[in-house]
């Protein structure tokens, strides 16, 4: 089975597929040889897949930012007899997880794009304080940027890549 992981910084093919395990949107999908057509959308969620290296059976695990997964059995290619499942995902971003990953790491870095969350916030800040109860009970109006919608989708992805990883490690 072919698996194909792609990202605008990473790609990643491998041939040699035996399952792949994705916790897509509406629940988990297990993916095998001759499995049928189906897609799905998959937000900051775990793909699993497991390869078959010279008889030695590999586990990999990633972590996907709003990803669409498709499952084809049409191939690649246009020859009809080179037939086979492919298994295709395209993320906005990819986290691999392997046993030196480090969970500090990436609470480092969460705590890094939150702080940076904060000063964009703050600095859209346009709300005025007179002192008055009423006005000081709501919440400041925000212009909304791109710099800070994409700092928020990525606290959202590292939170979740924190919470993902610990639960792997204990």
């Amino acid at each position: 089975m072919l698996f194909l992981l792609a990202t605008p910084e990473y790609n990643k093919v491998q041939s040699n597929t035996t399952k792949v395990k994705v916790h897509l949107r509406n629940g988990i999908a297990e993916i095998f040889d001759q499995h049928q057509d189906l897609m799905g959308k998959v937000e900051n969620n775990l793909l699993e897949i497991e390869t078959n290296f010279e008889n030695k059976l590999e586990k990999l695990l990633y972590i996907l930012q709003d990803a669409v997964f498709v499952v084809s059995n049409k191939g690649l290619e246009t020859n009809i007899e080179s037939k086979g499942t492919g298994v295709y995902v395209y993320a906005r971003r990819v986290r691999e997880i392997t046993s030196s990953t480090s969970v500090d790491e990436i609470v480092k870095q969460y705590d890094q794009k939150a702080s940076e969350l904060e000063k964009e916030i703050a600095k859209l800040d346009t709300g005025s304080s007179s002192g008055s109860e009423k006005e000081t009970a709501k919440k400041p109006e925000l212009k909304l940027s791109s710099k800070l919608l994409l700092l928020k989708e990525e606290v959202e992805f590292l939170r979740r890549a924190v919470t993902i990883v610990k639960n792997l490690k204990s």
